[in-house]
């Protein structure tokens, strides 16, 4: 920083220099930061306004208490005790898939439990489970592996809607999969 002085007639004359460069409202940098800093304080006084009126809003409670609603309700409800009509090869590539996607995001939040159920629905409609679970004995922790194992004989009935095994009548046993 350089304050000069020529005499005490004149008028004072200052400079401040930064990085070896004058910073003077004519700078080529100087008017950039502002307008930056300009809008950046008028983008976030936007977002405060319109958040704002759209809470003061009354249509606005009552659309997240519904919201609310429908999804503690999703969850009571996301057992899926229902029979999948097996007949249909597109509902059950359907169904398949979303189980896969389902168990994958389940395990990967850390919450085992759920994911162990999904991937054993995965099994119980896929078309090659023998195959799909020894993907699953080399890809996942073999406590995971055990644990789908022994929610199979309990899921596959109440997806399928009968007592049958969807592995054909065969039973499955951990040495067969090994």
């Amino acid at each position: 920083m350089r304050i000069g002085l020529e005499n005490q007639y004149e008028n004072y004359e200052i400079d401040i220099e930064i990085n070896n460069e004058k910073m003077n409202p004519a700078s080529k940098t100087f008017w950039p930061i502002v307008a930056a800093v300009g809008l950046g304080v008028g983008f976030l006084g936007y977002c405060v306004y319109f958040d704002r009126k759209r809470r003061s809003a009354p249509e606005f409670r009552e659309k997240l208490k519904a919201k609310r609603k429908k999804q503690k309700q999703r969850p009571g409800s996301s057992n899926e005790n229902f029979a999948i009509n097996s007949n249909d090869p597109d509902e059950m590539r359907r169904y398949f898939l979303e189980q896969i996607q389902r168990g994958e995001d389940c395990l990967s939040r850390g919450d085992l439990d759920n994911g162990v159920d999904h991937l054993a629905k995965a099994i119980a409609v896929c078309s090659q489970p023998q195959s799909l679970m020894s993907l699953f004995q080399q890809t996942l922790p073999p406590e995971l592996f055990q644990e789908i194992i022994m929610r199979l004989p309990r899921v596959a009935p109440s997806l399928l809607g009968t007592s049958s095994s969807p592995f054909g009548g065969a039973t499955i046993s951990e040495p067969d999969l090994e």
